[in-house]
């Protein structure tokens, strides 16, 4: 990984010379502070209980059409085997390639939902000539490696994974169970999705499937559904099911705006009918 990321500052080293002209910089912060009721405990921290991070981040664009970004997170997740601070760090071309460390392309990012060293390119399908993501992980050791596919738009999608290790971090698959929650480190070998989005007059409602699948564990269905309705409050309603344990978690948040770049938000997460936690979280962007 040390030295995919050494060969990033080089590529992005080789861009700004090639291109001489000043970038245009964009520096932003987000910050998602959550303090989070569980039975006896509680907990306050700079990540949410569906692994929104805290970050700061740069954006170059060049007028070449290439673009720069970095962003680091404010702390860790405990127990996640991802320890690094970096978030995101990638040169693309922009609408084109891109190279660094990113979150991977696979359904529509809530179940699975991973930042990796990749290799990504947009493509089309030979099949109807629909639009196609391809991104190549290269983690190393123990980590993330292997191919991730998309097919599809914003409407809907299907997602193949080929190799090993996938769903090993802690953002993944936080819409069933909590960030801290210990993972199997040996991940997924495959990966198979389907994701549909239907926009109705009052609510937006996302499906999602995903089957994950390895010698050494049991075939794994992920079932998820989630509503965004349009009213006060901007209630969100979220149901996933998983085939292995049987169980459902739930997760029902409201928020509200307080100021332009400054939202409030209340959420109450459970599995099955017990109640796991009660979170209320800052979403503040500078």
């Amino acid at each position: 990984m040390k030295a995919v990321l050494s060969g990033l500052f080089v590529l992005w080293g080789i861009v700004c010379l090639s291109y001489a002209q000043p970038p245009t910089v964009f520096f932003n912060i987000r910050l998602t502070p959550q303090t989070r009721f569980e039975e006896d405990d509680v907990k306050t921290r700079w990540f949410t209980d569906t692994a929104e991070r805290s970050i700061a981040s740069l954006r170059f664009y060049f007028d070449s059409g290439y673009s720069t970004y970095v962003a680091q997170r404010f702390e860790r997740i405990p127990g996640d085997l991802d320890t690094s601070l970096i978030d995101e760090l990638y040169v693309e071309k922009v609408g084109g390639w891109r190279i660094g460390r990113f979150y991977a392309p696979f359904g529509s990012g809530w179940l699975l939902n991973e930042s990796v060293v990749a290799v990504q390119s947009p493509t089309q399908s030979a099949i109807g000539n629909l639009p196609m993501r391809v991104a190549y992980l290269m983690n190393g050791k123990e980590r993330q490696q292997g191919l991730l596919v998309r097919v599809g738009g914003e409407t809907a999608g299907v997602s193949v994974g080929v190799g090993r290790h996938f769903g090993i971090y802690s953002s993944a698959f936080t819409a069933w169970r909590l960030p801290e929650t210990n993972l199997d480190r040996r991940g997924y070998n495959i990966l198979y999705g389907a994701d549909y989005r239907l926009d109705l007059d009052k609510a937006k409602v996302l499906l999602e499937w995903i089957y994950s699948g390895d010698v050494s564990a049991p075939d794994t269905h992920w079932f998820g559904a989630r509503t965004n309705f349009n009213m006060p409050g901007s209630p969100e309603l979220g149901i996933v099911y998983q085939t292995v344990t049987e169980k459902w978690t739930w997760r029902l948040g409201l928020s509200q705006s307080l100021a332009p770049d400054i939202r409030a938000g209340i959420a109450l997460r459970g599995q099955n009918q017990r109640i796991q936690t009660l979170a209320f979280t800052v979403d503040w962007r500078l």
